[in-house]
């Protein structure tokens, strides 16, 4: 896995997956859904690229909603810019947030046990509660 920091984008699939998302042209944004579902609902051991992609989503929803506070996030990709918040409804939003919420948690994650074994599990902790921000955090 390629990684250089604890940003939303500061790694491989990360990019990767929102290229993707960016070369599906009109209606790319409903591709948000399945990472973010994937994540919030799994119960099941959760990959570090799955994890990747849901933190991807969730701040490219969060881009939108808070455009200033994301501004200089690292990596942000040019067309996240253009996003605009009205294109994403209450239910993708509170899913970006439940999705955030599971990748936090250490049981069945192969990312938070990456970052915890390199020690920096508070840094990639920390990223992850700055997207949260941008959601609006709050106890759904």
């Amino acid at each position: 896995m390629g990684t250089w920091g604890a940003g939303p984008f500061e790694n491989d699939e990360a990019l990767d997956f929102l290229g993707d998302v960016e070369d599906a042209g009109p209606g790319r944004l409903g591709r948000l859904a399945g990472p973010l579902e994937h994540v919030a609902y799994s119960g099941d051991y959760l990959e570090a690229g799955e994890v990747s992609e849901a933190v991807a989503a969730a701040a490219v929803v969060g881009a939108a909603l808070r455009p200033a506070e994301a501004a200089d996030e690292p990596y942000l990709p040019e067309w996240v810019r253009s996003v605009q918040a009205s294109e994403f409804d209450n239910e993708l939003i509170h899913l970006s947030r439940q999705a955030l919420r599971r990748a936090l948690q250490p049981e069945n994650n192969e990312l938070y046990e990456l970052w915890a074994e390199e020690e920096a599990a508070s840094d990639w902790q920390a990223a992850l509660a700055r997207v949260l921000g941008w959601l609006g955090d709050r106890d759904d």
